[in-house]
């Protein structure tokens, strides 16, 4: 782990200790990034790093002008951590280590190799995701897993799908813990849904390399949520 990823996680958790704290309250608006390194005493780096840790976690957004808010969240539906056991966190951070690997190669290769057949079944879970999460409030957990399998079922790569088979059961706890905190906010839930969005529309317009970097971007965004949201978890 890098020096600016220690500082910046860091950061990230005592940011979100205020907001918890009431030090920056639902609708406040952050200091500026200069006031921010100022207080700190670091450079605006990490700083840019923090606050998009706390974006992907849905405690931060940015409105159009400038400036970041702290989300206007209901009564009670802070981010708390997640107690897990030292092996269920060793075991996620390695399931995210061959995601990454995994996963933007298999949205790669869709691009290239999909049915039209199989760019159909993407837009089948995409749209079940966009009902049950964005519309309904729901995890749409299976949907969510069932898109990604879509895309990898569509690299034709056949061990490629059989990883994925193979980590199901790890996905689905890890799944659990990512999307239960978006259940009440709204605006994660819409973020998250257009990061699924993004890729298959690379996937379709048969661009592979924007497709494996709107792919490594949902995972890097998912990972940063996970550093705030569980003990011990670093990136």
């Amino acid at each position: 782990m890098s020096k600016k990823e220690k500082v910046s996680q860091s950061i990230s958790n005592a940011l979100m200790e205020m907001i918890e704290n009431g030090t920056y309250p639902p609708g406040s608006r952050l200091p500026t990034e200069n006031e921010l390194a100022q207080q700190f005493g670091v450079s605006r780096s990490p700083i840019r790093e923090a606050l998009s840790m706390l974006k992907a976690a849905g405690l931060v957004h940015s409105r159009q002008g400038g400036g970041n808010y702290v989300e206007e969240f209901p009564s009670g539906v802070y981010l708390q951590r997640i107690k897990v056991e030292s092996d269920d966190v060793a075991s996620i951070k390695h399931l995210f280590e061959i995601r990454k690997v995994l996963e933007p190669e298999a949205a790669s290769l869709a691009a290239l190799r999909r049915t039209s057949e199989e760019l159909e079944q993407m837009k089948y879970f995409l749209e079940k995701l966009k009902s049950e999460s964005v519309e309904k409030g729901k995890s749409a957990m299976e949907a969510d897993i069932e898109f990604h399998r879509s895309i990898i079922v569509a690299s034709h790569n056949p061990f490629m799908i059989q990883v994925l088979d193979n980590l199901r059961s790890t996905y689905e706890r890890v799944l659990d813990v990512t999307l239960r905190p978006n259940l009440k906010l709204e605006r994660k839930r819409k973020a998250v849904f257009s990061e699924h969005e993004n890729i298959l529309i690379a996937i379709e317009k048969e661009e592979p390399e924007l497709a494996k970097i709107h792919s490594f971007i949902h995972l890097r965004n998912a990972e940063k949520k996970l550093s705030l949201l569980l003990k011990d978890y670093s990136i």
